[in-house]
């Protein structure tokens, strides 16, 4: 039993141990590296393809609504008293009253499918349209959150070798600094130098001590920063091995050219976003279209009186037909709504 408690308090140390290491790994990142990072990891991106996916599953739907639809039904009823009629009493001898009947029989049971198929609608026709452009405006959208992110995590990354360079200058002032001090005393020790000498060195020394504890501060901030660019958490440990002397810059993300607009993935979006505009204006005014569909059902009914004989004679029934739906007086709704989308593609042009 001693040995026992003795393994597992080696055991319990030896995890708390790893558990320690793993807490303590720093994890480097040359600026590829961290792009490549925030490009799996950054939640705006992760939504992004969500979005996308939603995208790609809307014009399935969208697509579906055209497809036949096939749906089963079943019903059991039981008439615990079967509904009554008055029927006039000269069917039964008795001219001049009414006389109490009861129809129906008292299990009944129906067993059917219904098939629905739509035939012509102008909202759906220009919906299939509408939904291919919904998923391009979706893939625009995912390129433009990766540029996006790409810009935000390289200004990071520069931010902090930045704010590195300035604390290792600071750092080299302050040894020079320390050492020209040391000297002065010294000096002022054998009364070759004023004390105001010594006291204006002392100053700078606290000035530049001040200066290195705010940029100790801003490097704090600026790598919690590249932390949340990137996607990770707070509480990891990082370091960058590029450095500003050897690193060259991606023009194209960090200064891309405002000159060639058009070619801008924002623009693009307003673009598709127009387009997605006018199909939505196309819809509304396809609304005082008709709508023609066919449909189709078959059952088989069962009745009887008796519960266990309910189910040993049936009675079939099928049924096809055409409808047909015209739109006469909507109260002005549709009207509203198309002067609406022009509005709405009135706004999109102005931001292009």
């Amino acid at each position: 039993m001693k040995y026992r408690y003795l393994t597992l308090i080696i055991c319990l140390c030896l995890g708390f141990s790893v558990k320690a290491q793993q807490s303590d790994t720093v994890a480097a990142f040359s600026l590829k590296q961290a792009l490549d990072y925030a490009q799996n990891h950054q939640a705006s991106i992760l939504n992004a393809r969500i979005d996308e996916d939603i995208a790609k599953n809307t014009v399935k739907q969208t697509i579906g609504i055209g497809l036949p639809h096939l749906s089963g039904n079943a019903n059991f009823q039981d008439f615990i008293k079967l509904p009554t009629s008055l029927l006039p009493g000269d069917f039964f001898g008795k001219p001049g009253t009414q006389v109490p009947v009861q129809f129906g029989v008292k299990y009944q049971s129906l067993v059917g499918l219904d098939l629905n198929q739509l035939l012509f609608d102008g909202s759906y026709l220009v919906g299939l349209q509408a939904s291919k452009t919904f998923k391009e405006l979706s893939n625009k959208n995912l390129t433009r959150t990766r540029i996006e992110t790409a810009v935000a995590v390289t200004k990071a990354y520069y931010s902090v070798l930045v704010s590195n360079e300035q604390l290792s200058l600071i750092d080299a002032n302050l040894d020079r600094l320390r050492k020209s001090l040391s000297d002065t005393e010294a000096l002022f020790k054998n009364g070759f130098v004023e004390k105001i000498d010594l006291d204006r060195l002392t100053v700078f020394k606290n000035n530049l001590e001040t200066e290195r504890e705010n940029v100790i501060r801003l490097l704090a901030l600026n790598v919690n920063l590249l932390k949340f660019q990137m996607g990770m958490t707070v509480n990891s440990r990082l370091t960058l091995t590029d450095s500003i002397n050897n690193l060259q810059a991606d023009q194209a993300l960090v200064a891309r050219d405002s000159s060639a607009y058009r070619n801008r993935i924002e623009y693009s979006l307003l673009e598709t976003q127009k387009k997605l505009n006018e199909f939505d204006l196309k819809r509304y005014k396809s609304q005082f279209l008709p709508s023609l569909s066919a449909f189709g059902n078959t059952s088989q009914s069962f009745q009887s009186n008796n519960f266990s004989e309910l189910f040993s004679s049936n009675f079939p029934s099928t049924i096809i037909g055409l409808r047909l739906s015209v739109p006469i007086i909507s109260g002005g709704i549709k009207l509203s709504q198309v002067r609406n989308a022009k509005l709405v593609i009135l706004k999109t042009q102005n931001d292009l």
